[in-house]
């Protein structure tokens, strides 16, 4: 069975401090067990070294973590280095990284119009249509997170996605969608650490984290660059 886990980094929104670029990433793998084992192993590193068990361990909490007095000092001076060790752990699996970027100044009035998620589901399917692309011929699961806003109502973008997958590529094996929490799924740990580390490059400028991903990247979708 072939695995993909979906996250996303920035949102789609238009107030004054929303993000300049949204992050679609996905993982796709055969082996989620190994990289499930692969993070748990690096998280466990850091528990076991004092980081508090109470305070996610993600890319965005490890990078602040400098400004959080609950983090050991050790662990905080280092934390850059803590994070690329995680990054190359997880693209060092049987996996391959996908993601879609998006240039929201350049996203066309139809989309910025359209119903809430609209946008999300366009460019979601487009990225998992390409990933498909001569590379699925079994069973298929893709796992987005439950928590995540931007697939709330889950049926609109289940059906898109699964109409998509089945009517636009054709697959004819079986196709499931799971919505779960984060913490209970290492596979939506493992690309929430690229997808933040992608948004650094696009978002921040910030290339060191980008520059791990890029030798395992497949598909990349840039979506309106300039």
């Amino acid at each position: 069975m072939h695995h993909l886990f979906l996250d996303e980094s920035g949102e789609l929104g238009w107030h004054q401090n929303s993000s300049k670029h949204f992050i679609i990433a996905v993982i796709s793998t055969d082996e989620p067990k190994a990289l499930g084992r692969t993070l748990a192993r690096e998280k466990a590193k850091l528990i076991n070294a004092g980081w508090p068990k109470n305070i996610e361990i993600k890319g965005s909490t490890l990078y602040g973590c400098n400004n959080d007095p609950r983090i050991p000092r050790d662990i905080a001076s280092n934390r850059l280095v803590h994070l690329e060790t995680i990054i190359d752990k997880i693209i060092g699996c049987s996996c391959v990284a996908h993601y879609s970027v998006v240039n929201k100044a350049r996203i066309t009035q139809n989309l910025r119009n359209a119903p809430y998620g609209i946008a999300y589901n366009y460019f979601s399917g487009k990225l998992l249509c390409r990933i498909y692309e001569n590379r699925f011929s079994r069973d298929l699961t893709l796992t987005v997170d439950r928590r995540s806003k931007e697939t709330h109502g889950h049926l609109p973008f289940d059906g898109y996605i699964q109409t998509q997958i089945i009517g636009e590529c054709g697959h004819i094996h079986a196709f499931t969608i799971k919505h779960e929490e984060s913490h209970d799924v290492l596979g939506l740990q493992a690309v929430d650490f690229l997808s933040w580390g992608l948004f650094r490059h696009y978002e921040h400028g910030d290339s060191q984290f980008r520059t791990l991903i890029k030798p395992k990247v497949g598909i990349c979708d840039n979506w309106y660059a300039q």
